[in-house]
């Protein structure tokens, strides 16, 4: 069989009514002959598969997003070895988002490409340890909901995350191929995936909630994506005999107290008192129903609510 070359043209690649703006770092379309900033029609933002649902959904997720940047720079790693072109590295990468006109950010892809082999393997090799790995992937884990999603928030915060907790070269390295995926190529690469991810020391929810690990008053019912979940405790009280407190051990652990709801209903003569993260310990104040107290010799994050009545309340939480 004759093979038939030809040279390509960019319309083979992608549409010729959309362009990726270096200067601006965004996707334009042609509009009435003129460029327009066009963020729908931008890859990095389309989310198009639906997600992977299985007995741990944002675990095995997050491990696919992992396993899925691994195998692609590994293949680079391979290819910066047999002294491969940035041409043929940029290749690699873009062979990886086939759910999208990724081929438009050619020159984002070849940016990547050369800072790749400037590094060089052995650099890169030392960097992207399995212990890297593994915390880049409770990054990711610990910004997805319940479905294995991120939103262009989430992608902001994983990045963020990953050059504070890991940093270096192999944040730079990691964060390039973020923000090449965007929120979007994450999600996509997530429902396509089929790894099962270990995330047992990863923190719980949103936020590290396990890092809530003092309960003075009170038994925790559930703790789910977002919230804890209590049920009061008869303790007599100035404020009512039946109470919930619970604090963390962990003065920096970065989940912040955001609003509390009860189930299923409010009981009555209610009093909440918290810490909110960050708040200095040494100065309490009061503001409506925000009354900052110390734990005597203890430097905790503390809530707590008393009621006349038994009760159940949902703490929900968000991060710092």
């Amino acid at each position: 069989m004759p093979i038939v070359r030809k040279k390509l043209a960019p319309s083979d690649v992608y549409p010729t009514n959309i362009r990726y703006d270096e200067d601006t770092d965004t996707v334009q379309s042609l509009i009435n002959g003129d460029w327009v900033d066009s963020p729908e029609a931008d890859p990095r933002h389309q989310t198009t598969l639906p997600p992977r649902i299985t007995s741990n959904t944002r675990c095995d997720a997050a491990q696919s997003v992992v396993d899925a940047l691994q195998g692609q720079i590994d293949a680079v790693i391979v290819a910066i070895d047999n002294s491969s072109t940035a041409f043929t590295i940029a290749g690699i990468i873009l062979s990886l988002f086939s759910f999208g006109v990724f081929a438009v950010l050619i020159s984002l892809v070849l940016t990547i490409a050369d800072a790749m082999i400037a590094a060089g393997s052995s650099a890169l090799e030392a960097a992207l340890t399995s212990t890297t790995y593994h915390t880049f992937m409770c990054i990711i884990y610990c910004e997805m909901d319940g479905n294995g999603r991120i939103d262009a928030d989430g992608l902001n915060a994983i990045m963020g995350e990953t050059t504070s907790q890991i940093g270096g070269l192999a944040a730079v390295t990691l964060n390039s191929m973020l923000h090449l995926a965007g929120e979007g190529g994450v999600n996509n690469l997530a429902a396509l995936g089929t790894s099962t991810g270990d995330c047992s020391d990863c923190g719980t929810g949103i936020c590290d909630l396990d890092l809530w690990d003092t309960v003075y008053l009170g038994t925790v019912t559930e703790i789910g994506f977002d919230y804890i979940e209590m049920q009061s405790v008869n303790v007599p009280s100035p404020h009512g005999d039946h109470r919930i407190s619970i604090g963390t051990s962990a003065s920096s652990v970065c989940c912040a107290f955001d609003n509390f709801v009860f189930i299923p209903s409010p009981p009555t003569g209610q009093y909440e008192k918290f810490y909110p993260c960050g708040r200095d310990f040494t100065t309490p104040v009061e503001d409506g129903f925000e009354i900052g107290f110390p734990v005597p010799g203890t430097e905790v994050w503390v809530l707590a609510v008393d009621a006349t009545e038994p009760f159940t309340v949902r703490l929900y939480f968000t991060r710092c």
